[in-house]
């Protein structure tokens, strides 16, 4: 269960600033670490530094990324290949709950785009196999309370796993320059799925604002390299293999700033991925 720290607690560790992150290969602080920051040993500042790096601590009705990348294809031990770009949104909403934790409520949409003419595609001849195949987009949804990510000084995990998944203090890797400030981490998937998977990721945000308390959302930037098993789409399932994701993107300070190309498919396709409705349940999430 998720530690029961009152709401006032979090406040009281607040100095500075993911879908998403626990399972740690290792944590500290390093750099040029400035005196006026809060103790970044303590999982109770990690929890509310990272809330501000990924989403809020305030109350914004939502909090949406945009992003861009390649994804590649390995098949035994051979060189990845490149087969397609990726573009997409993610949006998060934060929910402070009752037991001093929160939740995180998130939708994805990625789209993909043709890896030589950049065009958004809806088939695509798979070098692998030979087949022409109907590409899907990538989508996950968690729009009601119950279906995001619990985050606590014990860990972020997806609320519907957590007594499944082993508490573990959130302590997180922070790196400190002259003008910027980046938080590293890897995420937490729920038990049960297919490997490989993992995602390494870093945020960044510029260090005067990451020092200004007033700032519930931090003006943030990402990197992240993802391995995940062979996307359904792509009909190898007999192949040994994987997909390597590589990907980077920015915090938006609303929906009106994505490129128009992509905004008017999401909403023209799936404009319900667009909002949170609390009151509709979105059922459960597939992290597959």
């Amino acid at each position: 269960m998720a530690l029961k720290i009152p709401r006032r607690d979090f406040i009281l560790g607040l100095g500075l600033a993911s879908l998403v992150s626990n399972d740690q290969v290792s944590a500290g602080v390093s750099g040029i670490v400035p005196e006026n920051i809060p103790d970044l040993t303590l999982p109770v500042n990690n929890v509310t530094s990272m809330l501000r790096m990924q989403a809020t601590i305030g109350n914004e009705e939502q909090i949406p990324w945009h992003y861009t990348g390649v994804l590649y294809a390995q098949k035994h031990s051979d060189q990845p290949i490149p087969m397609v770009r990726i573009e997409g949104m993610e949006s998060y909403k934060v929910i402070p709950l009752n037991d001093g934790s929160y939740e995180i409520l998130g939708n994805m949409v990625t789209f993909f785009r043709d890896i030589e003419t950049g065009e958004m595609i809806d088939e695509y001849e798979n070098p692998f196999t030979g087949k022409t195949n109907k590409v899907e987009p990538n989508l996950r949804k968690a729009t009601s309370i119950g279906r995001g990510l619990n985050v606590s000084p014990m860990g972020i995990r997806p609320t519907s796993f957590i007594d499944k998944m082993p508490d573990k203090p959130l302590l997180l890797d922070w790196n400190f320059g002259p003008e910027t400030v980046w938080m590293q981490s890897q995420t937490a998937y729920p038990p049960g799925l297919s490997s490989p998977r993992m995602q390494r990721f870093t945020m960044f945000a510029p260090l005067n604002k990451f020092i200004d308390e007033s700032i519930s959302s931090l003006p943030t930037m990402f990197t992240a390299t993802v391995l995940m098993p062979y996307l359904n789409w792509m009909d190898m399932d007999e192949e040994e293999g994987h997909t390597l994701w590589h990907a980077s993107g920015v915090k938006l300070k609303d929906m009106n700033d994505l490129p128009d190309e992509y905004s008017s498919k999401l909403m023209s396709e799936y404009s319900d991925y667009s909002m949170f409705d609390l009151s509709n349940d979105s059922g459960p999430v597939a992290y597959e």
